[in-house]
């Protein structure tokens, strides 16, 4: 029987050990907490954490430079060690996981927004304030990936695990329904104002049954991307419903919709220019069984820069437009553009203020946040170039497809937060 451990990385060794300590310190300052034990580790963690979050349930909080580093650097190690759980499960490491994770994003983003329109009640309402709402589309990215994997292990059938898997997606849909019309109709706002859920009902009771109206369209993910890609499509849907309420009942006049067609039109129009661009090279370098940046099996960057062939002279000279065809590089390119874009319109054109420490320093520095459209730009530059010089070892793949997803969040999340923030008034 094989350790798994002795097929670790050694920088994933690193990862997994710092994640488990970190974990146990905050718990267990949390756990002092309850024992109503006053100790340095506890005062630490509300100060820099806790109590940033509570108060950012009423808009009174920001980001600091502690908690933005940690954030930072918690994300990078935890991307690395869920990278080799993934490989370690087997998971699919092709741009189909990244596509399936994809509504995750849009997930966030539109239950932070029905947060700060304030349609859920205060018991369900702090668990959408980030970072927090991150670890709530991660549990249900666990439970469904979860389920289809074990469905997936027990099924001898085909035809029999699509039923399941479909049968499993619309449970979930249907208990995130469940328990957030629940609580969007609990809430005081919606009470107080006598907002009409009608779209809710609708929109909600539609996205339980997208399994089945997109069965077909479905069939290129496995019985995991599939699973997963349902649940988040469903319950983003979901709190379109809600959102969809929401703008019904305000005033026509503190509709604002032009920022979106500027924030999501400019960052699509990149992402397709690049999509176009590399796509025919890269399915040059695809049919003959290659993929710009990831080695064949067994071999490694110091093999590949030594070898001398002419398919490395292909790569080679193809790399550079290939690499901006996959959804892992022109997602997060165009994300970067997307939160700056949303940055800029709503400081200057909106008077939102800026939160995130770095970010403001940068707008600072600019004296406009239409500088920070140019910062963000460049990291997107960065972030391709990165990918055009990378060789990830086959074993890496899911790390290349969750540096790429991480990007992305961080960009993108933001922006269509902002954007739609703004649009709503809220």
């Amino acid at each position: 029987m094989s350790n798994h451990l002795e097929e670790l990385y050694d920088y994933e060794r690193w990862a997994i050990n710092i994640i488990l300590i970190s974990s146990t310190l905050f718990f267990s300052g949390l756990f002092l907490s309850f024992l109503n034990v006053d100790n340095p580790l506890t005062e630490f963690i509300y100060d820099y954490y806790l109590d940033p979050i509570i108060a950012e349930e009423t808009s009174d909080a920001g980001y600091n430079t502690v908690n933005t580093m940690t954030y930072a650097f918690i994300l990078a190690m935890f991307v690395v060690s869920l990278a080799a759980l993934l490989r370690h499960l087997g998971i699919d490491s092709s741009d189909y996981t990244l596509i399936a994770l994809f509504p995750y994003v849009f997930w966030a983003v539109f239950g932070e927004v029905v947060e700060d329109a304030q349609m859920f009640d205060s018991n369900l309402a702090p668990y959408f304030v980030s970072p927090g709402v991150h670890f709530q589309t991660a549990f249900w990215v666990i439970i469904a990936g979860s389920i289809a994997y074990i469905l997936q292990k027990k099924s001898k059938s085909e035809k029999k695990l699509e039923r399941e898997i479909e049968l499993f997606s619309s449970l979930l849909i249907l208990l995130q329904f469940l328990v957030y019309a629940s609580s969007i109709s609990n809430s005081n706002k919606v009470i107080n104002q006598e907002i009409d859920l009608t779209f809710l009902l609708l929109i909600g009771t539609f996205a339980i049954f997208i399994p089945q109206i997109l069965n077909k369209s479905l069939q290129v993910f496995t019985p995991i991307q599939r699973l997963v890609y349902s649940v988040g499509l469903g319950g983003s849907l979901i709190f379109i419903g809600a959102l969809s309420s929401y703008a019904i009942h305000i005033p026509s006049d503190r509709l604002v919709l032009w920022p979106i067609l500027v924030v999501i039109g400019l960052p699509g129009l990149l992402a397709y220019l690049m999509f176009s661009i590399g796509s025919p090279v890269a399915k040059e370098l695809s049919d003959q069984g290659l993929i710009a940046g990831i080695l064949p099996k067994s071999m490694t960057e110091e093999d590949y820069l030594a070898l001398i062939s002419p398919q490395k002279d292909l790569i080679e000279a193809s790399r550079k437009k290939a690499i901006g065809a996959s959804p892992v590089v022109f997602l997060a390119v165009a994300g970067q553009l997307l939160d700056g874009l949303a940055t800029w319109i709503g400081i200057d054109y909106f008077n939102y203020k800026e939160k995130h420490v770095f970010s403001a320093w940068i707008i600072e520095q600019f004296n406009s946040a239409a500088g920070f459209v140019v910062i963000k730009l460049g990291l997107g530059v960065l972030i391709w170039y990165f990918f055009t010089i990378s060789n990830f070892e086959n074993r890496q793949q899911h790390l290349r497809l969750l540096i790429g997803l991480a990007m992305l969040v961080v960009g993108m999340a933001p922006g269509l937060r902002d954007v739609f923030r703004l649009a709503l008034g809220v």
